[in-house]
């Protein structure tokens, strides 16, 4: 018998394979079944499958679709999934350029309790790409602050050191990052 989970996976591995219309077909199929028990963990509940939804809508170009499937499994998310939900949100609509909308999602997961050095970083991406790099200093240095090991932020650190004109901040930066790379060789 083919249930949420067969759909739901199946839907991921088209997804993963660009089919997207096939994975939004099986994705459907999977929300149609009978709601998991989300008591059991790591059974992911039919927020993910929302969001799943959204995403490869996301990844079709249909940006008007996406959001109403991004915030109705934001909705019905637990509030203690709502945080990282939102950083995935954030992080897809940053992915295909939409970055009003991922500012709008890291903001809710930030209300939500996420401050984690992987969220610092992402808005600091966001933030150095749409070229306010103050603001992705900051964030950088708050990931870096929470890990001193997180070679994503420490590489993007640098970056935007040198953006700053601070050459010595990012020799610094980089040296670390350097560092980092070399013990995992």
């Amino acid at each position: 018998m083919k249930d949420k989970i067969f759909y739901n996976n199946k839907g991921a591995e088209l997804s993963a394979l660009g089919k997207y219309d096939e994975a939004e077909s099986c994705f459907k199929q999977a929300l149609e079944l009978e709601p998991w028990d989300c008591s059991r963990e790591p059974t992911p509940c039919d927020y993910m499958i929302m969001y799943n939804i959204g995403y490869v809508l996301l990844k079709k170009g249909d940006k008007k679709e996406y959001v109403k499937w991004f915030d109705q499994a934001f909705g019905n998310a637990a509030k203690e999934n709502k945080g990282f939900l939102a950083l995935d949100c954030g992080l897809a609509c940053y992915g295909v350029g939409l970055y009003e909308e991922a500012e709008k999602y890291y903001g809710l997961a930030f209300s939500f309790g996420e401050s984690s050095a992987e969220y610092w970083n992402r808005v600091g991406v966001l933030s150095f790409v749409t070229e306010s790099y103050e603001k992705a200093k900051e964030c950088f240095e708050k990931a870096v602050s929470l890990e001193p090991d997180h070679a994503d932020a420490l590489y993007n650190l640098a970056d935007t050191y040198d953006e700053l004109g601070l050459p010595e901040k990012a020799a610094e930066a980089r040296a670390k990052y350097s560092a980092l790379a070399a013990e995992e060789e």
